[in-house]
């Protein structure tokens, strides 16, 4: 079995979830994680899916806690009661991997698909991430799959970008996102510097809530990072990629089990690297 610590600070109360993790990347994470020994919860908005996936877990990491709970990220009414079945069955999270990601298929591009991307990629994400920050003690750690694809070079424009990153706080990031979605509406998204690329944005409306949160908890124990997986062999790239699921999920592993002393927080890795954001 890898090693994914010098210093194995977890044992078998730990407790990991891992969004979107019936399948792909978040599936071998989540089988990953239950293999090195905490408690992990499996999630899945399918219920079906989701059981066969803990049930390959439970085959692949004999003895190990792990359970499962429904949980859709665009539906803040799942969000909720999976947070309150959290609190009542488990108490507590130490590692939450946002990894539930949606990205449409082909040239696929208007107002309401903007506004769909970004509501799973960036509000459910953060919507999640607040729902759970109450059961989060350090050394608690936050990992949210992120993507090249939503680097800040894709804003063309200066002053856009600008503001992107000056946003400081969540209702800015807000506003920034909505006026993405009522730019394609209006037909003059790219003339007012935003790119043609509705996942692209939403990624990066992940990053820098990423950085925002970073620096939110830095003194509360709680260490926050961004990934990219790379282009692996799952069905968002209808398994065209050069990378396995499980290549994939080994940087998400990594920041989520680095030991304390070592752990940073605010940065946007790949491969086990630092990323310039």
């Amino acid at each position: 079995m890898e090693s994914y610590s010098t210093t194995k600070w977890w044992d078998a109360d730990t407790v990991a979830v891992v969004s979107g993790s019936n399948k792909g990347i978040g599936f071998e994470a989540a089988r990953i994680l239950a293999e090195q020994g905490l408690t992990v919860v499996v999630t899945s908005r399918n219920e079906d899916l989701g059981k066969e996936a803990l049930a390959k877990i439970q085959a692949a990491a004999p003895g190990a806690k792990v359970l499962f709970h429904q949980l859709d990220i665009a539906d803040p009414f799942s969000i909720a009661n999976f947070a309150q079945w959290m609190k009542g069955s488990v108490g507590s999270v130490t590692i939450l991997i946002n990894n539930a990601g949606f990205a449409y298929k082909g040239n696929t591009f208007g107002p309401e698909e903007a506004k769909t991307t970004l509501g799973v990629n960036y509000y459910g994400t953060r919507q999640l991430t607040e729902a759970l920050l109450p059961l989060m003690k350090p050394p608690a750690r936050i990992v949210n799959v992120s993507s090249r694809a939503g680097l800040r070079s894709i804003v063309r424009s200066p002053e856009l970008l600008k503001r992107l990153t000056g946003a400081a706080t969540t209702p800015q990031l807000d506003e920034l996102a909505e006026e993405f979605v009522s730019s394609i509406r209006a037909g003059n998204h790219m003339a007012k510097g935003w790119p043609d690329t509705m996942y692209g944005v939403s990624k990066l409306m992940l990053s820098l809530y990423t950085l925002q949160l970073a620096g939110q908890l830095k003194d509360k124990g709680v260490v926050v990072n961004a990934m990219c997986p790379g282009w692996c062999r799952t069905d968002m790239s209808s398994k065209r990629g050069t990378k396995s699921a499980a290549e994939g999920a080994d940087t998400a592993v990594w920041l989520a089990l680095r030991p304390p002393a070592e752990a940073s927080t605010g940065g946007f890795w790949g491969e086990r690297s630092a990323i310039g954001w």
